[in-house]
């Protein structure tokens, strides 16, 4: 035991991210419990509150400060809820002005100079992996010592900030201890996936390995995690799994990494000892699929494979490979979802519209290779979205140069957001992506799909939906979106009663 500070870590209350885990599953958030688990290990008073599965209101949450009473409070982070997440650390000082207040996660690692100087509230800012940085810095508080000592800071100094450099990745992942699953209440999350034999399951989330070793344009995961993969040895994550099993009654895992099969030898030797082990297990994770083959996915589906989601980002050739940075042929996709359908398990690409440079005959190209898949695979599960901007990625420059999002936009400063489109009840209030297509084209390929697949929108998305308007960008693109959804409707109508006569 080397500490003995009290440290509050919040997880935001309200925003689009409580939102959305208020209407479905929930999980842990596993960066805040790594942290925790770390610093109890060296004797502090850790207090984790996850506002936003507690269903907190703002009171709420400075009641939680009060009570505590903490030393420092630690706020994670994403672009998402990010104005939810600077609220916080203002909050806390008006409940006691002495708090030591400090915010990490994704978007501070992407966006940390602008939003020290912006968020007068917070004292300082971890840069990409806490684990090491934030127990330094503690240890250099209690000694009352400068943090410009500490290296991954984002500290005050005069009337600037000042960054204290970066600090090296953690080679070795086996020596951080299990996330501190037990300081939040486990019981409040409702994780449970439906498998392909009926049953619902009880799922826990994992994490087993961080970085990418790829360079898709508008991903930030090189920019958080770096670009060299780093993994938990196969025994580590057994080790894990087993624990959840025990403990948490764990019967479906949600593999949480960006790319599971970066090394395939390595997930060979996890699907070995869960098949020779008989963990009763089903499991989900994403997938590379220019680096997955026919035996890796016979060997995971013997282990529980139930679901294989995957990045396609673009029908066209040119955009998805020239564009995106995939180099894979479209013949990789079809390939994995026939795979899919003989092993008999659930695939699940991923597809954006509105890529820099696409046209409107190449992004139907897209719509084209989604009804490929349904005829393929009658359980595909697609997902499509808008591309969203996000700090740091060369998205974000190409937007800037081409004036998609303003020269001198801030990311801290919420004026800024009316000088952006966004549709923050679908994505929180992250700017979109506008290019060579109209918002009606947009409009038309996000909710033909939506029409086409049936998914549909509840009364109560919509409701959000106009709640969250907050300029005249978004009422028009919300606008445009809604008459797009119902003419598809209206066609999708049509057509079945046509196929009846």
């Amino acid at each position: 035991m080397t500490g003995s500070m009290k440290v509050q870590l919040f997880v935001p209350p309200q925003g689009y991210i409580a939102q959305r885990w208020s209407e479905g599953s929930s999980m842990p958030p596993l960066g805040v419990l790594y942290l925790a688990a770390v610093l109890e290990i060296q004797g502090h008073d850790v207090d984790v509150v996850p506002a936003d599965v507690l269903g907190f209101s703002w009171e709420d949450v400075c009641n939680r400060i009060g009570e505590f009473k903490p030393d420092v409070v630690g706020v994670t982070t994403t672009t998402e809820n990010r104005f939810d997440s600077f609220h916080l650390v203002h909050l806390a000082k008006s409940v006691d002005p002495g708090i030591f207040t400090v915010l990490g996660g994704p978007h501070i690692s992407m966006a940390g100079e602008q939003t020290l100087l912006d968020i007068s509230s917070a004292d300082a800012l971890v840069i990409g992996e806490g684990e090491a940085t934030l127990p330094e810095m503690l240890r250099a508080l209690e000694a009352k010592a400068s943090l410009l000592t500490v290296p991954g800071l984002y500290v005050r100094e005069n009337d600037g900030v000042r960054f204290t450099g970066r600090r090296a990745m953690i080679s070795d992942l086996d020596v951080l201890p299990f996330p501190a699953r037990q300081l939040i209440p486990m019981e409040r999350y409702r994780f449970f996936v439906t498998t392909r034999d009926g049953r619902e399951r009880r799922a826990q989330n994992i994490m087993t390995s961080r970085g990418c070793p790829f360079n898709c344009y508008f991903c930030a995961t090189p920019i958080n995690w770096g670009r060299s993969v780093r993994g938990h040895s196969p025994e580590r994550v057994i080790q894990e799994i087993e624990w959840l099993i025990e403990h948490y009654g764990a019967e479906f895992i949600w593999f949480y990494d960006d790319t599971l099969n970066y090394n395939p030898e390595r997930l060979h030797r996890i699907m070995d000892m869960i098949i020779e082990r008989r963990l009763d297990i089903r499991f989900a994770n994403e997938f590379r699929i220019d680096v997955v083959d026919r035996p890796l996915l016979e060997k995971m589906r013997r282990a529980g494979l139930e679901r294989g989601y995957f990045g396609v980002e673009a029908g066209a050739s040119r955009v998805r490979q020239d564009v995106v940075n995939k180099h894979f042929d479209i013949e990789r996709a079809f390939d994995f979802v026939r795979w899919a359908k003989e092993l008999d398990f659930v695939p699940g690409p991923f597809f954006i519209f509105s890529h820099y440079t696409e046209t409107w005959s190449e992004a139907q190209e897209t719509l084209r290779i989604m009804d490929r898949m349904r005829d393929m695979h009658s359980q595909v599960d697609i997902s499509t979205a808008i591309l969203h901007i996000y700090p740091g990625t060369p998205l974000e420059g190409i937007a800037r140069e081409r004036g998609i999002m303003p020269r001198d936009f801030r990311w801290s400063n919420r004026r800024d957001m009316r000088r952006v489109v966004t549709l923050p009840a679908a994505q929180g209030e992250v700017p979109l992506f506008k290019d060579r297509l109209t918002w009606w084209q947009i409009a038309r390929l996000v909710m033909g799909y939506t029409a086409a697949s049936r998914k549909g929108f509840s009364r109560r998305k919509w409701v959000r939906a106009v709640q969250s308007i907050s300029s005249f960008r978004n009422l028009y693109a919300y606008g445009v979106f809604f008459l797009a959804y119902v003419v598809s409707r209206l066609r999708q109508t049509w057509k079945r009663k046509g196929s009846t006569r």
